[in-house]
């Protein structure tokens, strides 16, 4: 099974959210890195919607997980995704390395876009929380 998980928003190791801590005693970080597609804020948290083809980039940190089959049930529990409703899925995609290569990893996106949301412009969640920058539309 795929060992590997891409985080962009409250699960990466910057993060003060619980989960995030929980990662980097049950993980290994394997360093920065970035994946094609859009990231939207969604207030607490963000959105990213996976686009292969995308020449924009959503940045963030590949880790490989220890445990990974029970990890990721609780992680697939945070991340909503057991209520199709949520609008998030969990997804293989590739990710390439800041220092060089790619890598396959599981990663949390959206499944489609969404209604209301501002756009992260530059991909980077906690670069977006720090800024300041306000917050996102709600439908």
């Amino acid at each position: 099974m795929l060992a590997n998980l891409f985080v962009y928003g409250t699960l990466r190791p910057e993060s003060a959210y619980p989960m995030a801590r929980r990662l980097q005693a049950q993980a290994k970080l394997l360093g920065r890195a970035s994946a094609p597609g859009i990231l939207y804020d969604f207030g607490r948290y963000p959105g990213a919607l996976f686009q292969p083809e995308h020449r924009d980039r959503i940045l963030g940190h590949v880790l490989a997980l220890r445990n990974a089959e029970r990890l990721l049930k609780e992680l697939d529990a945070y991340e909503g995704i057991i209520d199709p409703a949520s609008g998030f899925r969990r997804l293989e995609i590739e990710v390439r390395l800041e220092k060089g290569g790619r890598i396959d990893a599981w990663a949390y996106g959206l499944s489609e876009p969404p209604a209301r949301a501002r756009r992260i412009g530059s991909g980077d969640f906690i670069a977006h929380v720090r800024s300041g920058t306000p917050r996102p539309l709600r439908s």
